[in-house]
C-alpha cells in the first residue's frame, strides 16, 4: 500500500461495514466477524497482509443450518488486487480448492475486481458461490463432475461433509 496510514483507515472502514451484517441484521448475506487486526488496542502490525477471520452463514437449503469459518486475506496489493478467501474446514464443493481457497469470478478475474469493491461484495460473492456452485470456475474436479452429472449424489456428499465440519449459526 502506497500510504500505509490511508490503507489502514480504508481497511478499518471495510471491516466496520462487515461487522454490521451479523446473524440478526436484515442484510441478505450474513457474516460473523471473529477476529481482525483491529481487535487489539495496539496499532495493527505493518505486515504485508491483513487477515480477517469470521463465519459465513449460507442461505441455500442445503447449507442454511450451519456456518463456515473463513479467512479473508488482504494482501500487500489490496485494494488493487482482490483478497483471497479460504474456508477453514474441509468442504466438498466445485468452487473450493482442497486447500480451502474459494474461487469466484470476482476473486480471480482482475477485470471483475476494482479498488472500490468492498468486503461486503466479497462476502456476498462467496455466499452466492457456496449456495449456487458454478461450472465456470471448477477447482475441485470430482465435486464439479458430480455436480454436473448426479446432483443428488453431489448434494448428499456435500451435506455429509458440511454437517461433519460446520459450525453453529450463532
Amino acid at each position: 500500500m502506497v500510504d500505509q496510514n490511508k490503507g489502514v483507515k480504508h481497511i478499518y472502514r471495510l471491516v466496520s461495514q462487515i461487522k454490521n451484517i451479523g446473524p440478526t441484521s436484515n442484510a441478505p448475506y450474513k457474516f460473523i466477524v471473529e477476529s481482525t487486526p483491529f481487535d487489539d488496542e495496539s496499532e495493527p502490525s505493518s505486515s504485508d497482509e491483513c487477515i480477517i477471520t469470521g463465519r459465513i452463514l449460507p442461505n441455500s437449503d442445503l447449507f442454511k443450518h450451519g456456518s463456515l469459518r473463513v479467512q479473508i486475506v488482504l494482501g500487500a496489493q489490496f485494494p488493487f488486487k482482490p483478497p483471497k478467501v479460504f474456508v477453514k474446514h474441509p468442504m466438498y464443493h466445485p468452487n473450493i480448492e482442497k486447500n480451502g481457497e474459494v474461487c469466484t469470478n470476482l476473486l480471480v478475474n482482475d477485470a471483475a475486481w476494482t479498488p472500490t469493491t468492498t468486503l461486503l461484495q466479497v462476502i456476498e460473492d462467496v455466499t452466492n458461490i457456496i449456495d449456487k456452485p458454478s461450472t465456470d470456475q471448477i477447482k475441485h474436479p470430482e465435486a464439479g463432475h458430480l455436480f454436473d452429472t448426479d446432483k443428488k449424489q453431489y448434494e448428499r456428499i456435500a451435506l455429509e461433509m458440511f454437517n461433519k465440519h460446520c459450525l453453529p449459526r450463532n
